[in-house]
């Protein structure tokens, strides 16, 4: 059961991104922003996140179901002095102003999230960085927003990593619009281009 198949994948069963947006399991469209800079990759998610969530609340005031989105970080490995670390980018949420109950990291070696129920009102968290520990068998309806600052250019890489916020809360269509589209947000030029590569793949499987 795989969103991403080998080209030797033996399918025995098929089914259509139409079939998911009609019965409402996934957000669509995806919207794409391609920043010049990871601070504006941050900021812009900060901005974005708040958005949402006050859409979550309105909806909810209105009757709706609980929702708390969530942005999605996907940090550099360690492997150069200058990359982009998840530390980093904790640091840089701590200086603008998130608290700290707010952001889990969840890596090879750190599982912030073990033992947490994401979709729980007691749950306090907004923002999840990781490097590759997400790229397949995780999912949680709460994330909205994919804010990569990682310089992917594997097609599986980055369609496994944007699919994690692909799938729709409470499987049901949102009466606030924005609740119902997923986000993504780049500075890395081979990330726009592979994404790029992988809509028209995603278009080719009947996204449109």
């Amino acid at each position: 059961l795989t969103a991403t198949p080998r080209k030797e994948s033996n399918i025995i069963s098929y089914v259509d991104a139409a079939k998911l947006k009609d019965n409402h399991m996934v957000k669509l469209p995806v919207i794409a922003y391609n920043h010049h800079t990871q601070k504006e990759v941050i900021n812009s998610a900060i901005q974005l996140r708040n958005k949402l969530e006050a859409q979550a609340l309105e909806e909810e005031r209105e009757g709706g179901d609980y929702i708390r989105p969530m942005v999605l970080f996907q940090a550099e490995p360690e492997t150069r002095e200058d990359s982009t670390t998840f530390t980093h980018i904790r640091d840089k949420l701590v200086k603008l102003g998130i608290p700290e109950d707010q952001i889990a990291i969840k890596t090879a070696t750190i599982n912030d999230l073990k033992n947490v129920d994401l979709l729980s009102r007691n749950c306090p968290i907004r923002y999840i960085i990781t490097i590759n520990a997400l790229k397949e068998g995780w999912d949680c309806s709460f994330a909205y927003v994919l804010a990569t600052i990682a310089n992917r250019h594997s097609a599986v890489d980055v369609e496994q990593i944007v699919g994690r916020v692909l799938r729709q809360p409470y499987a049901r269509k949102h009466r606030k619009n924005l609740l119902n589209n997923a986000f993504v947000l780049a500075s890395s030029a081979h990330f726009i281009s592979t994404l790029d590569k992988i809509v028209e793949g995603l278009n080719l499987a009947g996204f449109s």
